[in-house]
């Protein structure tokens, strides 16, 4: 079986080799492609200062609960889910190789095919670890209420959940960060059993914020290849979230070993209410997707964000992060890989 990662980024074949990390230690490895790597492809952009890659929200946690009444989370929409741009022009990134394992322990190799092929949508039983750590990404934009998914994952900080960058700013007529951002891991049908986080500052990279612009029905600018974004959350009752729940791991620069995909989609056919999957033995690439993994997936607006996971466990409900939900069409949803620059935007969320 063939897998792909972008050009320039390590690849590690079969398992994820002898880089296997520690879980809150992780390392870089792998050698630089001379001449391909830009390190802060913004600066090119005058005027782009690196405070701008993050945001510190000002709501405080007790704002941001009162904001949110069952009214405001009912209403909620989800983000278009457009289709990609036709654009087959990605980015080479530096090399890199990192892998942190989630909070329950490395994972032995788990068989591409352990989760089936599915594409559907369905239910997902929220088995183990999934159940507490995946979840609806609540936020306004311009005054109106939002949602995507999100995902706990392993950090020094204990504090880092992964999403979407289109889930933190916005790309349409309104190029601004979101407000009243909360996230509810576990949610089922509206109700919170692991909680209600506030969060304290938004991470996106900066190629998104200057490159990605989007449509109601399509997307474009070279910014859609780095849709990854990360929050900080504020501690709730005296912990981290990743003492309160536990996390996923994560991993960067890695081809995936087959991979469940885990979100929250509210558009028709479905309503939000529950967490759904799709899953796939392989991936594969299409042109126009500045390089991105795809799979068959009828999944509809509000699993974007959602967490895409290899070497899943699904009795411990767990694996290793390697992209999120970003762009889609009827059959086939994608998913940005992460390389170089979600790494780097990673260790600025966990400082």
């Amino acid at each position: 079986m063939r897998l792909w990662s972008r050009p320039g980024v390590l690849a590690v074949a079969g398992v994820f080799g002898a880089t296997l990390l520690a879980a809150c230690a992780p390392t870089v490895t792998g050698v630089p492609r001379a001449g391909a790597y830009t390190p802060d492809l913004a600066n090119e952009v005058a005027g782009v200062e690196r405070v701008d890659l993050r945001k510190d929200f000002a709501d405080s946690p007790q704002s941001v609960n009162d904001y949110w009444t069952k009214d405001r989370t009912d209403e909620a929409e989800a983000p278009p889910l457009p289709k990609p741009d036709g654009n087959t022009t990605g980015t080479e990134e530096e090399a890199v190789s990192v892998t942190i394992h989630p909070t329950t322990g490395a994972l032995d190799q788990v068989p591409p095919s352990a989760n089936g092929d599915h594409n559907g949508g369905q239910r997902w039983s929220k088995a183990g670890l999934s159940g507490r750590t995946v979840g609806r990404l609540y936020f306004t934009l311009g005054g109106r209420p939002y949602v995507c998914s999100a995902a706990v994952v392993n950090s020094k900080s204990g504090r880092i959940v992964a999403t979407a960058g289109h889930c933190l700013f916005g790309t349409g007529e309104r190029r601004e960060w979101v407000r009243q951002v909360m996230f509810v891991p576990g949610d089922e049908a509206g109700k919170a059993p692991h909680g209600r986080w506030s969060a304290e500052t938004g991470f996106v990279t900066k190629q998104f914020m200057n490159s990605a612009f989007s449509t109601a029905t399509s997307t474009s600018g070279s910014g859609w290849q780095f849709d990854t974004a990360f929050l900080r959350m504020r501690p709730l009752n005296g912990k981290t979230i990743q003492q309160a729940l536990g996390a996923q791991g994560i991993a960067f620069g890695h081809r995936p070993e087959g991979l469940m995909v885990l979100g929250y989609p509210s558009a028709k056919p479905f309503d939000g209410k529950s967490m759904r999957y799709c899953s796939a033995s392989s991936t594969r690439t299409h042109p126009g997707v500045h390089g991105d993994y795809g799979l068959p997936c009828v999944m509809t607006p509000g699993c974007s964000g959602g967490p895409w996971l290899t070497r899943f466990d699904p009795v411990k409900g767990a694996g290793y992060v390697v992209s999120t939900s970003s762009v889609g069409d009827s059959e086939t949803l994608y998913g940005s890989t992460m390389g170089k620059t979600a790494y780097d935007l990673y260790l600025e969320a966990d400082k």
